[in-house]
């Protein structure tokens, strides 16, 4: 199998810090237009930082040009119970721990809170209350961070943890002071932490930046354009992964004028541009990560579904968020976000990435290579005999595919086919 990744990239560890939640995170969260119109707004607030003058332009021409070689695509917003299913389905196996899981996700408000305590849940449930427990933990680890809180405070302590440059002394105050924060006690704190009050109000500055309900990223909008940040091209047989032209766009600075201010020799003024020069620093190296993490995660995609690329009558083979962090040594948390709202072009159409992680069936078998074996079985079948789901088990049983006769029923309904009775045909 030929396959070449284009640009050469290195592996190295270096951490950064982006004040006010301005972070690699929040970047690679971003789809392509509202990463455009975030560097645009914060432009505005630091005049050394400058865009180039072509990604306004190209902006600016994809969202006019509806004849471009972008595909403009009306997409629905995915449902926050579609967006934290898809993530449980491709995490864990089949379980009674996952069952609880859903139940939880059956909890939401739409702020993104559980509604139920751990007593009602082992109430409703039968389980015990260890059991609930793990359940809601293993909710709460999943995007958007803060989701399955049962109330504010443990919602920013959920956001704060997975922040691994907030303040410090954040998330203990959030724990054990959180009232003494909002009351605006900075001497109390300062005493309490054996910190400052400047400190103490970095704090509240920070939890100030966090998003109060989870679910907000989930109301109904309207995405006109994609903008597909990846390519894969065939030549002479090889595959190449590379960026497109609406690739992470990169931050200029603007030198002129920092020097122009540097030399008013004024504190408060050096002050205000060092300040301004650290978050320049700060967001490149931000949307550098961006950008190459996108690119990698893309290029390890393209390395396992091959076959589908090369023809898209393959099926997808197995792959999970697991799979791709351990080989790639980033978060599941990292390579959710990458896959989400990014695209990659092809000569067969534009894909989302996440699109090729196949969830597993129990055997371990690509659930996408279920379906079509199933939908095989049914297109073939004897119409006037048509197999009922236990002998299409027992058919893709012979196949090397274990699936059970509820699996069976599942994956039917899930592709809207009939059933056995439904299926026969009179001649």
């Amino acid at each position: 199998m030929a396959f070449k990744q284009e640009p050469t990239l290195s592996q190295n560890q270096k951490q950064s810090y982006i004040p006010h939640l301005v972070q690699n995170v929040q970047l690679l969260q971003l789809n392509r237009l509202e990463l455009s119109a975030f560097l645009n707004n914060l432009i505005v607030g630091n005049p050394l930082l400058d865009l180039p003058e072509s990604e306004n332009r190209l902006i600016q021409r994809a969202i006019k040009n509806s004849a471009s070689v972008i595909e403009e695509t009306a997409t629905s917003t995915q449902s926050l119970y579609e967006y934290l299913k898809e993530q449980v389905e491709l995490l864990y196996r089949p379980t009674y721990l996952r069952e609880l899981i859903f139940w939880w996700i059956n909890q939401l408000d739409h702020k993104g809170y559980v509604t139920k305590d751990i007593d009602e849940a082992v109430k409703e449930t039968g389980a015990t209350s260890v059991q609930v427990l793990d359940a809601l933990t293993l909710l709460q680890q999943l995007d958007p961070p803060g989701i399955g809180a049962r109330g504010l405070q443990e919602c920013l302590m959920l956001q704060t943890e997975r922040i691994t440059f907030s303040p410090p002394i954040a998330y203990i105050i959030l724990e054990e002071n959180f009232e003494r924060l909002t009351e605006r006690k900075w001497k109390q704190l300062a005493e309490i932490y054996t910190v400052t009050e400047k400190e103490v109000r970095a704090v509240l500055d920070f939890v100030q930046t966090l998003s109060p309900h989870p679910a907000d990223a989930f109301q109904p909008s309207y995405t006109p354009f994609i903008l597909p940040e990846l390519s894969i091209t065939f030549e002479d047989g090889e595959m190449t992964v590379k960026e497109t032209k609406y690739k992470t766009p990169l931050l200029s600075f603007n030198t002129a004028y920092y020097t122009e201010l540097k030399e008013h020799k004024n504190k408060t003024i050096d002050q205000y541009i060092a300040e301004k020069k650290k978050e320049y620093e700060n967001l490149q190296a931000g949307l550098e990560k961006r950008k190459e993490t996108i690119l990698r995660v893309g290029a390890a995609i393209a390395k396992h579904q091959y076959a589908f690329f090369v023809d898209n009558q393959n099926g997808l083979v197995s792959l999970q968020l697991n799979d791709l962090a351990n080989e790639l040594q980033l978060n599941e948390s990292t390579i959710s976000r990458a896959v989400r709202d990014s695209y990659v072009q092809t000569n067969t159409g534009t894909y989302e990435l996440k699109s090729f992680l196949s969830r597993r069936s129990a055997d371990g078998s690509s659930q996408d290579k279920v379906e079509r074996h199933l939908v095989s079985l049914i297109e073939q079948e004897n119409k006037a005999k048509p197999l009922s789901d236990q002998l299409l088990a027992d058919e893709l049983k012979e196949e090397g595919l274990t699936l059970s006769r509820r699996g069976v029923t599942k994956y039917r309904q899930k592709l809207n086919i009939p059933s056995s009775t439904q299926r026969k045909t009179v001649d």
